[in-house]
């Protein structure tokens, strides 16, 4: 296999290094920063009439795991294509589904600051695990390195 077409050369590394540490930022330090905001810079809002903001907090439930389906989806698409890419399209590729997932993973923070300021019942609560939730969903839904290289190779890995 030609070197530049070797998916195991420099070229997915190279983009995919600083993607990740910007999803990084985006899903783990700025998800730390809003939990020590959360009730000192943050406020609970009044609490709405009726069940607002249960039905919102449910809702946001829906949604979380909506996207979590989107990006499955969206990696075995990527995945199909990857591998005819040439390898500076592949990189490009690589970085810009990183920043992607990174970024609509932040909208399960945005739920927990929603619903926090709406001041639902047990509204720090749920509020605080819907934050949590865009650093776990990030660990898990974001391809690492490795799968990136599968995906360059064709194989579907274990």
């Amino acid at each position: 296999m030609p070197a530049a077409l070797d998916p195991d050369a420099p070229h997915l590394a190279k983009a995919f290094r600083p993607a990740y540490l910007v999803g990084l930022v985006f899903c783990v330090g700025w998800p730390l920063a809003l939990q020590l905001l959360l009730g000192t810079a943050i406020h609970r809002g009044a609490t709405p009439p009726g069940d607002v903001a249960r039905q919102l907090g449910y809702t946001f439930s829906g949604l979380t795991f909506l996207l979590g389906f989107f990006l499955t989806w969206r990696w075995g698409q990527i995945k199909q294509t990857f591998q005819t890419q040439a390898p500076a399209h592949q990189a490009a590729i690589l970085a810009r589904e990183v920043i992607f997932y990174s970024a609509l993973l932040e909208l399960t923070s945005l739920f927990g600051i929603a619903y926090y300021a709406l001041g639902g019942p047990l509204a720090e609560r749920y509020s605080r695990s819907f934050i949590a939730l865009t650093t776990v969903m990030f660990f898990v839904f974001v391809p690492r390195l490795d799968a990136w290289r599968e995906a360059a190779r064709g194989s579907d890995g274990p």
